[in-house]
């Protein structure tokens, strides 16, 4: 009755001790498939419409493969263990801050690894079916003069460890020494970090003159020279006006210029004793005055735009190498850079400095660096500079411009034939890369802007207005002024032609009443002529009395004179 649960323990108790050993890898033994014989077997060995059964993708399930890694923050970290246990700064192999050969200090105990690079490599291993044994060391030491290259030898030829699962760049150097990095999986790319702000001695002459294109500054002109020409028809008759000059050529030029000094007074608000004399000068000048108001409060933000970008990206803003050779070459680079060398053949005028490792670089003050060292300007991985400038005490920091373009990846050696794990690895990179899992690992380590809004201000614009940004406030302003003037010298042609009617009606009228009584002063000048000559003719009747008669003579004369002078208007008279 208990027979077969019995045997059914044993059983059991006789396979879980041997599950329990780690069945590590032999590299050289690896049963890697050979394409020879033309194309017959591809179908069969890649099964690529069967990912999941292909057989290189699953050459390491079951297996457990022995990954190592120096400390990375924020890539490969322990969440308890951030010092070597007893022995603060030891040289290697005395560097490990947990380890299976630690008692005590494995890596999977007190809360385990952490970071991007350990999800990675996690995320490739359940995909192949393998299993991971993680040791993780200090970075290197300053103390030691170590650098990353033969930090990268000390993990590969150590018969402990199969593969690097930091990112490594991939460089010749390495290369040529054996080190084989798989699958760029992150982008080891040079980049320039410098101050946001690099004090520039030159003037800025054409500041004032930024905030708007070169055809808003000659519109603006041309309607300001619309306004004085208007004025000078509208609000001062030039063409009667003694006081501009006595010849019309120098009233037109005199009064032109009088009213082209007013417009930009009337625009600066420096003019307050001339106001417009005719109410078709005051409306006019209305709509110039509100022109005016708009024009200069785009003016104003828009100058204040400019000079808040300018500050914030610096008048003297270094973007590429060439703004550091004309500065003197001055750069700082971490310790142990493996693309030194690369980078100072193609640039030879750089002046490298190095200060700090890489570790150090990623929660250090860059711009306090750069001050220290003399730099302009750091040089670090893609990666690191732009989680980096987003730390609170680097906002005065910026990425600029990448200078040399690489990529990094897992590292192995061709020792012991441990290359070999590339051929699984990488197909494995590949699909956590096409179906997303990657991307989702790169967002949970995203690095958020901790500077308050001071970062990245590509979305601020000190570009000048353009006219068609100006059109409005231009077409309302000359639309306005010329219905105005068309509607002024509309006026005043029919009030000339009104003015000519009452003129001419005025002129017949007075014609006709100076007929009138011309031809009235006539008829009486005949009948007193008649009166006269009848009394002349009585005096002659009378020869007794001669001394009477010349008497009567000169009054005679007397008399006509008076009525002739009757007949003639006097000069205070009124018609």
């Amino acid at each position: 009755r208990w027979g077969r649960p019995a045997l059914a323990v044993l059983a059991l108790a006789a396979v879980l001790p041997s599950s329990a050993t780690p069945q590590y890898v032999d590299w050289c033994a690896l049963d890697l498939p050979e394409l020879v014989g033309g194309y017959a077997n591809i179908s069969r060995t890649l099964s690529p419409l069967e990912n999941t059964n292909a057989r290189i993708r699953n050459l390491l399930a079951g297996k457990t493969v022995r990954a190592v890694a120096h400390l990375d923050r924020g890539r490969v970290e322990h969440s308890t263990f951030d010092s070597v246990d007893g022995c603060a700064d030891c040289p290697y192999p005395d560097v490990f801050f947990c380890a299976p050969h630690i008692p005590g200090r494995g890596c999977h105990e007190e809360g385990g690894l952490r970071g991007r690079d350990y999800e990675v490599f996690s995320a490739v291993a359940q995909r192949g079916g393998f299993e991971v044994e993680w040791a993780v060391t200090r970075d290197i030491s300053a103390t030691h003069h170590e650098s990353y290259t033969p930090m990268a030898v000390n993990f590969t030829t150590d018969d402990r460890f199969d593969i690097s699962s930091n990112w490594w760049t991939d460089t010749e150097e390495r290369r040529k020494l054996g080190l084989v990095i798989g699958h760029h999986h992150t982008d080891a790319s040079r980049v320039l970090v410098t101050r946001r702000y690099e004090p520039d001695s030159g003037l800025d002459l054409d500041l004032l003159l930024r905030p708007f294109a070169p055809v808003v500054w000659i519109t603006f002109a041309a309607c300001m020279s619309s306004y004085a020409v208007m004025m000078l028809f509208i609000d001062r008759p030039w063409w009667s006006d003694l006081e501009l000059g006595r010849s019309p050529t120098w009233r037109f030029l005199n009064g032109l210029t009088y009213e082209l000094w007013l417009s930009f007074e009337r625009f600066n608000g420096g003019d307050h004793h001339s106001d417009p004399r005719t109410n078709s000068g005051r409306l006019l000048t209305s709509v110039y005055g509100l022109f005016t108001i708009l024009f200069v409060s785009l003016y104003t933000a828009k100058l204040a735009a400019i000079i808040v970008v300018d500050d914030a990206r610096g008048g003297g803003l270094i973007q590429s190498l060439e703004d550091i050779r004309d500065r003197g070459g001055q750069v700082l680079m971490f310790s142990g850079e493996p693309m030194k060398n690369r980078m100072i053949s193609r640039h030879p005028y750089l002046r490298v400095a190095e200060g700090g490792t890489l570790g150090e670089m990623k929660t250090a003050k860059l711009t306090d660096l750069m001050t220290a060292h003399g730099a302009h300007a750091i040089i670090l991985p893609s990666s690191v500079a732009r989680a980096a400038v987003l730390q609170p005490n680097n906002c005065d920091a910026i990425v600029t411009s990448n200078i040399q373009i690489s990529g990094g990846g897992f590292m192995a050696s061709v020792r012991n034939c441990a290359a070999n794990a590339h051929v699984v690895l990488d197909g494995l990179l590949f699909e956590i890369e096409n179906d997303g899992t990657l991307d989702a690992i790169e967002r949970r380590f995203e690095n958020a802007d901790q500077c308050s809004g001071s970062g990245d201000d590509s979305g601020m614009d000190n570009s000048a207005l353009s006219m068609d940004q100006m059109f409005g406030l231009f077409a309302f302003i000359g639309g306005a002024m010329v219905i105005i003037f068309i509607g002024v010298m509309i006026h005043l042609h029919f009030t000339k032609a009104h003015e000519v009617i009452v003129t001419n009606v005025r002129e017949h009228r007075e014609r006709s009443l100076r007929k009138t009584l011309s031809l009235q002063r006539r008829k009486n000048l005949s009948m007193e002529r008649r009166r006269v000559e009848a009394g002349r003719a009585s005096y002659d009747e009378d020869d007794d009395d001669e001394r009477d008669d010349d008497d009567d003579d000169s009054v005679y004369e007397d008399g006509l004179e008076e009525l002739e002078t009757a007949g003639q208007p006097r000069k205070d008279e009124r018609v």
